[in-house]
């Protein structure tokens, strides 16, 4: 009675009509016959399965089979954002690896069992319905979702590395089809109520949860799960046939090998398992759902699985809840300095956290264009959906825009996404600091200058406070704080807040250009066209980086972050390098064309007929003009091994570099390093540059680094410390 007792208190109209009741849900009965099954995990905003509510839930569903007169089991949550989802990272991320497969086969049996039920089941869906919860709703014979904001379905697990292992890569294709599961399944799509509906993924919409069956269930029946759907003209004709079904297959197949990173087993899995449920439909779900707990303990013996749960566990160690409220915070009004690339991206997403932002540009030309941009951006969401033409307006009216100092007097804090010679930069600040309140912050978020020689000239000096934000600038996940001695711990804690508002994960960094982040990345970047000026097609070293598990193509990121402002981030860091490393001057050559990137159009790419090809006139410049390292002939090798030798010496030299960070105490912790690399771009499934290297080995990293110093020169040179580094 304690539960009941528990339950009444918090639901008053249950306390005569549940029949079975524990901590995290309930069971009640209505007068037509429908059972209802209420998930409402105690003391916690979201109904996430574990343990515990599995065993529940499997023995609810006994006392609804066991129950008289009961044609109808209804599942629901009393959540108001949340149906119910899987385990997190942070709970399978102290996991053994044996607790994979229980997992797998405790889910898939209370699965069978509500699938098995002797009375049809339906599940409500309102708010998010994610992974295991998901699974869980594909058990039930019917789906209703309601028409929310915050319903959402879908199945996130594939971004830490797992698939669905409750019998969702069988259920799925039986519901929506070949086609469709594909999209769902490996590319990670979700959809929202009306889309899951419009895709068959639910099989009525409504705009408000009821517990009552709406009226096509007047007389439920259970679903044959041995058939196909064949609504459609595609599925009638290519996944209802075998030709058909290779066509769509060996299409998924061209897609992994070229968009998903090598060494990473969840998709290959994902893909096979969806083979299994068309190609034994005759055997119900037997084979797949065997085919599922043998896919996970492969996945579980694999390390991208555990790289992946770490990292992901990490970020949220970086961003840590806020413990300033926005009137402690004292940040309203924001101004950008800048209308390039930067300083737009920061602009909206300032808006969207409800700042009122003022944009400031060198004169009424440059303005204007950043005004224009602004506008084009917004109209862009417009058209996709994502925004209504309300929003833009609203969006519109909270900007201001100057070529003056006009409303800087009003701010909070100001950001500096320009670029430019320290000696303008002092000089700006200068004449900024006479224009605005004596507590104003001043971030440059560039990393090309030292903040302690900005300061140079202020009469308050502690208001410069550094922070390194990196592209792509909008979602861009990492921000490297400077606070130097002296600053003020609450400044220094608001600029890192407002970071975390927007998104970031805040990283403490030293005094010292262009950041941690771009120490590391810089020496892989000029070796990237270190390799274009030896022969190497540009699209082949992008493609051997993203099969590597890059976000990006080097070449392809320097276009996206300005060669410009990479040959000044190379200007900032030669000290860091000392005679380490001699960068090419064929970035600076391509600034002289001003061949940029995707701001002029062209760089080591440009746009033909919409797509991105290899600009030519660069290639011939960097083979014939650029100076620095000295270009080595490239070897006759196959697809395959050229891909991994250009992995080897990019990758090599960023190990290489972290160790140097660790080693000068320029970041305390390896963890923290790694996960904010990933966060730039590197490739997560193998757990950051410092997890990698432990992967390979001290010994084994040593003798790749002693073989491409004997070929390439001293940059290569193993580093003494490195065995010790990589050890703790």
């Amino acid at each position: 009675m304690t539960h009941l007792n528990f339950l009444a208190r918090r639901h008053p109209y249950i306390a005569v009509m549940a029949f079975f009741q524990t901590k995290h849900l309930w069971v009640k009965a209505l007068p037509d016959g429908v059972a209802v099954l209420v998930l409402d995990r105690e003391q916690n905003a979201f109904n996430f399965l574990d343990q515990t509510l599995l065993d529940d839930l499997e023995r609810a569903l006994d006392a609804v089979a066991k129950a008289d007169d009961t044609r109808l089991l209804v599942i629901r949550s009393a959540k108001t954002t949340n149906f119910c989802h899987g385990p997190g990272p942070g709970v399978m991320g102290k996991w053994k690896p044996g607790d994979f497969p229980r997992w797998s086969e405790r889910g898939q049996a209370v699965c069978a069992k509500l699938s098995d039920l002797p009375i049809p089941s339906m599940c409500v869906i309102s708010g998010a319905c994610f992974d295991a919860g998901l699974e869980l709703a594909l058990a039930c014979d019917y789906r209703v979702v309601v028409n929310r904001v915050a319903t959402t379905l879908g199945f996130p697990e594939l971004e830490w590395g797992m698939i669905p292992c409750w019998g969702g890569t069988q259920r799925l294709p039986r519901l929506i089809g070949l086609e469709s599961s594909l999209q769902m399944l490996l590319a990670g799509q979700q959809f929202d109520a009306r889309e899951a509906w419009l895709l068959g993924l639910a099989d009525h919409l409504e705009e408000e949860v009821n517990e009552e069956p709406p009226a096509f269930l007047e007389r439920p029946v259970k679903r044959d799960w041995s058939r196909f759907p064949t609504q459609t003209w595609r599925q009638r004709w290519l996944e209802s046939s075998r030709p058909g079904r290779w066509f769509l297959f060996r299409g998924a197949e061209r897609i992994l090998r070229t968009r998903v990173p090598e060494d990473m087993p969840a998709q290959g899995e994902m893909l096979t398992a969806l083979r299994v449920a068309y190609h034994s439909p005759t055997s119900m779900l037997a084979g797949g759902l065997e085919f599922e707990r043998q896919a996970v303990a492969r996945i579980v013996a694999h390390p991208a699985l555990h790289h992946l749960l770490r990292l992901l566990v990490h970020r949220e160690d970086l961003r840590p809840p806020g413990r300033l409220s926005r009137n402690e915070l004292g940040i309203h009004r924001v101004g950008v300095l800048g209308v390039d690339t930067a300083g737009l991206a920061l602009l909206l997403q300032s808006v969207v956290k409800g700042y009122e932002v003022v944009m400031r540009a060198e004169d009424e030309l440059h303005l204007g264009a950043g005004l224009t941009q602004i506008v084009q951006l917004l109209q862009a969401e417009v058209q996709r959906g994502a925004k209504s033409h309300a929003h833009l307006q609203k969006t519109l009216g909270v900007i201001r825009g100057t070529f003056t100092w006009n409303h800087f007097d009003k701010l909070d804090l100001i950001l500096d996404t320009e670029d430019g010679a320290l000696a303008d930069k002092q000089a700006l600040y200068q004449e900024m600091e006479k224009e605005i309140a004596p507590d104003v912050l001043i971030v440059p978020v560039t990393g090309l200058h030292r903040i302690e020689d900005l300061r140079q000239g202020l009469k308050h000096p502690r208001r410069v406070i550094g922070l390194h934000l990196i592209e792509p600038w909008n979602r861009g996940s990492i921000a490297e704080v400077v606070g130097l001695p002296g600053v003020s711990r609450r400044d220094v804690q608001r600029v890192r807040e407002w970071a975390i508002e927007l998104g970031k994960c805040c990283l403490d960094v030293p005094d010292q250009p262009p950041g941690v982040m771009m120490r590391v990345w810089l020496p892989a970047l000029n070796e990237a066209a270190l390799l274009v000026k030896e022969g190497v097609p540009i699209d082949s070293v992008d493609f051997a980086m993203r099969r590597f598990g890059m976000t990006f193509g080097p070449l392809e990121w320097m276009d996206r972050l300005g060669i410009d402002h990479v040959a000044r981030l190379i200007d900032a860091a030669r000290s860091s390098f000392a005679d380490r490393i001699s960068f090419e001057t064929g970035f600076s050559l391509m600034v002289q064309q001003q061949w940029l990137g995707k701001r002029s159009g062209e760089g080591f790419y440009h746009r033909v007929w919409k797509k991105l090809k290899p600009h030519r006139p660069t290639t011939l410049l960097w083979r014939t003009q650029s100076q620095g390292e000295d270009a080595r002939p490239v070897p006759a090798l196959s697809e395959r091994d050229s891909q991994a030798w250009i992995q080897n010496r990019l990758i090599t030299l960023m190990i290489l570099e972290s160790v140097r960070c660790l080693q000068e105490g320029l970041i305390q912790r390896a963890d923290d390093l790694d996960c904010a690399m990933c966060l730039t771009g590197w490739a997560t499934h193998r757990g950051g540059p410092i997890g990698y290297a432990r992967h390979l080995g001290a010994e084994s990293l040593t003798a790749c680094c002693e073989a491409l110093a004997a070929t390439h020169g001293a940059r290569y040179a193993p580093i003494e410390s490195l065995q010790k580094v990589l050890g703790e």
